[in-house]
């Protein structure tokens, strides 16, 4: 874990050199005790030109039906989704793990070129928020947020040289400040200003519909976990009936709905006509609201359909509180698996979240790869973002589980992230997308095309349906 001070003593570097000079990652990821050599390996194993294919390919397909074509662009800039894969008869299906919003990380193991694509997304945010300030003689103040001591604090100085350069190369006038070193009264056309969420929770405030940082107008706020902690009570309404009517631009509005996994289940669910044609297997999935129902619904479901289940938290990341139950699981034994889910959980959020509602998925087959001479586990990230009105395939990695498969639903054995365990980034464990490595996955350019179809349609159809997802109560039902 990176030590707070450093972390401190980062933001204020960055905040004073970026603008004058790029920074040497590797030498200030020494500083604070980051291994950015392992990211550029990881990047090296990127293809792009592999990449090119499948995203013209995908782009391609879903012109025919106009897939990924926004009716709002102010509802979607950048996201991630997740995949696993299962070997069906009639050949690769591919199962939703979760959606990811505005605040996704692991931005540096793609290729520059594949950053670029993704970074627009947020310069659509940006500029749009230019246009929206063209009659007023105010700078546009973009905010930026970040987690507490956090390991991946490089990405945001690469996303924000490119921004400054970018914006720079149009000629406008750029600062980037942190919170120490900030003056409300320098004369910039874009101001940036960059804190993590402990530092924003004391200066927010939300006043005739907008987020300001201490009393100033906040044009932007790119990551949406400075949106998920804002506690004041008409912007959480606003952002269920409305969010068009807060004036501050948010990547991404939609939080709400990526935050919540049953949320994403549901969005394929209502696109399920739509999805289809690019081989999403659907599996079933339900909400509890408390404990007690979460017990109730675990034992009708699996007396019901005798399979294993997988449960996860609400708003929870790096597979924090995600636990199997394995279809013979007895009452007590669930009760244990709940408070073990909790535990973990609350030991990565400490109390600033609340696990509940829990979304309880169907687990599938997934498929199993070689790797390392043993079989493990994999899924599928996929960076998307907004370019004029298109949600856009970028690229991603495959992530593989830490531990051997032996079949006995330990966690380590289906639990992918990179950062799900102690805190530590095991870069090693991820694989880029290329040719050579798609044959280990045993996927084919097209199966990557059907999941970048997948993401960018399903985002589409989030923005589309945001009110119907929202606004879904019937958790009752086991959704099929």
């Amino acid at each position: 874990m990176v030590d707070e001070n450093l972390h401190t003593k980062f933001l204020k570097l960055m905040s004073s050199k970026v603008t004058d000079s790029d920074l040497e990652l590797v030498n200030l990821g020494k500083s604070l005790g980051l291994d950015l050599v392992s990211f550029a390996d990881l990047r090296a194993s990127q293809e792009d030109n592999f990449v090119d294919q499948v995203r013209y390919k995908a782009l391609e397909r879903m012109q025919i039906d106009k897939d990924n074509v926004l009716d709002n662009t102010d509802s979607f800039y950048a996201g991630s989704i997740d995949f696993m894969v299962s070997e069906e008869p009639e050949g690769k299906k591919f199962f939703l793990l979760e959606t990811n919003g505005g605040s996704h990380r692991g931005l540096s193991i793609i290729t520059e070129k594949q950053q670029t694509l993704l970074y627009n997304g947020y310069l659509e945010a940006i500029l749009q928020a230019v246009r929206n300030n063209m009659n007023t003689n105010e700078k546009v103040f973009v905010l930026i947020g970040v987690p507490i001591n956090d390991g991946l604090i490089h990405e945001k100085v690469i996303m924000l040289e490119y921004l400054r350069k970018t914006l720079k190369s149009h000629s406008y006038t750029v600062k980037i400040f942190n919170t120490d070193n900030y003056d409300r009264n320098f004369r910039a056309e874009i101001v940036f200003l960059i804190a993590d969420y402990k530092q924003l929770s004391h200066s927010l405030s939300f006043l005739n519909n907008w987020i300001k940082f201490k009393g100033d107008k906040v044009h932007v706020l790119i990551g949406d976990g400075i949106a998920r902690r804002f506690k004041d009570k008409k912007f959480s309404k606003l952002i269920v009936e409305d969010f068009r009517k807060i004036k501050s631009i948010i990547v991404n509005p939609i939080f709400r709905i990526t935050d919540d996994k049953s949320f994403t289940y549901l969005a394929s669910y209502f696109s399920k006509v739509l999805l289809k044609k690019y081989n999403l297997r659907y599996l079933l999935f339900t909400k509890a609201f408390s404990e007690k129902e979460l017990i109730e619904k675990l034992e009708y479901l699996i007396e019901k359909y005798q399979k294993p289940f997988i449960i996860k938290p609400s708003g929870g990341s790096g597979g924090a509180g995600v636990m199997p139950i394995s279809k013979n699981e007895d009452s007590a034994s669930i009760k244990k698996i709940i408070d073990k889910s909790k535990k973990e959980f609350f030991a990565k959020f400490m109390k600033d979240r609340n696990p509940y509602p829990y979304t309880i998925q169907e687990m599938a087959n997934f498929n199993i790869i070689k790797w390392k001479d043993e079989g493990h586990t994999y899924d599928i990230r996929l960076y998307l973002a907004q370019r004029e009105g298109l949600v856009i395939p970028i690229g991603g990695l495959a992530r593989i589980a830490r531990g051997e498969y032996h079949g006995t639903l330990n966690k380590q054995e289906f639990v992918v992230n990179l950062s799900g365990y102690n805190g530590q980034i095991e870069v090693e464990r991820g694989l880029g997308f290329s040719k050579r490595n798609s044959e280990i996955l045993d996927l084919s350019l097209d199966d990557f095309v059907n999941m970048s179809c997948i993401g960018c349609t399903l985002f589409t159809n989030i923005v589309k349906n945001y009110n119907k997802i929202i606004n879904f109560s019937d958790w009752s039902k086991i959704i099929d």
